[in-house]
């Protein structure tokens, strides 16, 4: 069961939720269903590993994170 980042349509808050099979999430803010899926990167740690452990992506000019253009961070 993979947990999903999304943006909602309506009032454009960014969560994560653990969607079960065909489940058709919601808004945990306003209850809207209009989401948009982001990309994000996964993360997995394991004992002893050396990788290094990256803050969150900073929100760049085009609203989201992560996008890779230098002005996003």
């Amino acid at each position: 069961m993979p947990i999903y980042e999304y943006e909602c349509g309506q009032c454009r808050a960014t969560f994560e939720l653990l969607v079960r099979g065909a489940e058709q999430p919601a808004c945990p803010e306003c209850g809207g269903r209009q989401l948009d899926k982001l990309l994000s990167v996964p993360a997995a740690h394991s004992a002893g590993s050396e990788l290094p452990v990256c803050d969150m992506p900073r929100r760049g000019p085009c609203g989201r994170g992560g996008c890779g253009l230098p002005e996003c961070g």
